[in-house]
């Protein structure tokens, strides 16, 4: 038994370099590359400057549809951003004249955003792949993090968050295919794996998408401003499976509706739906408001259960867990979304209520809430679209700079059911590189729990990471 668990845990850790080392060589022999005729340095010319200006932010545009999972504003095209906002924006400055090191710093800065384009042709070097108008995808992510203190302070260390790779492809006009696996762990995990077809009446997906559910779950971790979601989302959220999906949005308003089978990765779960719905009072460039709420609904054929990792994933204890719990007919997890942004500054916030209801009749429940708050110190405004926060934008060849407060809470206690309760309070960090493929992010966290086993837990901890994407 020793040995096949010795075994098991080597044989994982070979796929992990594996995986590893099949990302960074992808990625190596796309910066390897002599740079295609597209990069070929700016023309002096104003009018070809500007072309080459709105051609870098529609393939962004692109870039963000596919890994925000957007809907195009028309098929086989990436959405647009909102509408100007009505207020004026005084003029700034005039220009200063740059000096010759932030000549070499723009044009180093030129062409590693142009390495993102090359990335997603890497499909035209592949012989079979060639000529069929794939675009490939991939994340990798690593991090490391220190506790200070009690059960965690063992775990402190170093973890690749993600290893991903994918490809997509317009296949015609309103008809995409998207397959995406996560190489994280060592397995070879289905993320999103689907087929998405646009109408007039709203987008059609077939295949392991998100739940319809909540802010937090549905914005990319690309996008998120901590390195983790907050505690009751990651305790109540279900992630993906495999179903079918519609959304519709009109320009104030959309709506995302799910119903989904059993984990394609896991093989479980029954069958369920999720529903949520979102609204923008205001909605423009510089002002926005967000309401939104969602319900879902799992008809079980498994334990249930609830737990939270201490938003990071560093460590794999979780200090607040229910514990499997039988005889659960159905669990049903709620949503309510308060947000709002004002140039570079937002606010957002979202309340959970999850119940399951058993099969003598009785019911347990349990809540959680975060609230956050972040702020552009370069003064980059907010980034907004469908229904959900997007990636911060730099507007200089510096980067970005956001910093960013979140206090995040989750009960898991209720009858006969003692999960715990844990409240954490983090800070967050953030540079965002030119080009928009780099990110570089720090947070310090204080946890404060009553973990499910009657302890308590006190300890801050520190952790970083590095995250690239194409």
């Amino acid at each position: 038994m020793l040995i096949v668990k010795m075994t098991h845990t080597r044989m994982t850790k070979i796929r992990d370099l594996a995986a590893c080392l099949f990302l960074l060589a992808m990625a190596t022999s796309a910066f390897a590359q002599e740079p295609p005729d597209e990069f070929e340095p700016a023309s002096s010319d104003p009018s070809e400057a500007t072309e080459t200006k709105e051609e870098g932010e529609a393939a962004a545009r692109l870039r963000e549809a596919i890994n925000e999972n957007l809907i195009p504003d028309r098929p086989g095209e990436a959405p647009a951003p909102p509408e100007e906002d009505e207020t004026t924006i005084e003029p700034g400055p005039p220009e200063e004249a740059v000096d010759p090191e932030e000549a070499r710093a723009e044009e180093w800065y030129d062409k590693f955003a142009a390495q993102a384009d090359r990335l997603q042709r890497l499909p035209e070097r592949i012989p079979f792949l060639a000529g069929k108008d794939w675009l490939h995808f991939g994340r990798i992510e690593f991090e490391g993090a220190r506790f200070d203190s009690g059960v965690l302070e063992d775990d402190s260390g170093f973890n690749f968050r993600s290893l991903r790779g994918g490809l997509i492809r317009q296949v015609s006009e309103p008809l995409l295919i998207k397959l995406e696996i996560d190489l994280t762990d060592g397995d070879s995990n289905f993320t999103d794996l689907y087929g998405r077809y646009n109408t007039r009446i709203g987008m059609f997906t077939l295949g392991n998408q998100k739940i319809a559910q909540t802010l937090v779950n549905q914005t990319s971790r690309l996008s998120r401003t901590f390195m983790e979601e907050a505690l009751p989302a990651d305790a109540f959220g279900l992630g993906r499976r495999l179903g079918v999906g519609w959304d519709f949005r009109l320009p104030r308003v959309g709506a995302h509706l799910t119903a989904f089978g059993p984990d394609l990765n896991d093989d479980i779960g029954k069958f369920g739906y999720g529903l949520r719905a979102h609204a923008n009072p205001t909605l423009s460039k510089l002002n926005m408001v967000h309401l939104g709420a969602s319900a879902v609904q799992e008809q079980m054929d498994r334990d249930a259960r609830f737990r939270a990792y201490p938003e990071s994933r560093v460590t794999d204890t979780r200090l607040v867990d229910t514990g499997r719990v039988e005889d659960v007919d159905t669990q049903s997890i709620f949503g309510l979304e308060l947000a709002a942004a004002r140039k570079s500054m937002s606010f957002r916030s979202e309340l959970f209520h999850a119940r399951w209801d058993l099969k003598n009749g009785e019911t347990r429940d349990f809540d959680g809430y975060y609230l956050q708050v972040n702020k552009a110190l370069t003064g980059e405004s907010f980034q907004y679209a469908q229904g959900k926060f997007l990636r911060l934008r730099p507007e200089n060849r510096r980067g970005a700079w956001e910093v960013g407060l979140r206090y995040s809470h989750v009960d898991l206690r209720d009858g006969d059911v003692d999960g715990g309760r844990q409240n954490n309070t983090s800070l967050a960090l953030n540079w965002y590189a030119p080009g928009q493929q780099l990110r570089l992010m720090a947070n310090l966290v204080y946890v404060d729990a009553d973990t499910s086993d009657g302890g308590r837990e006190t300890p801050w901890y520190f952790q970083l990471r590095a995250q690239l994407h194409w």
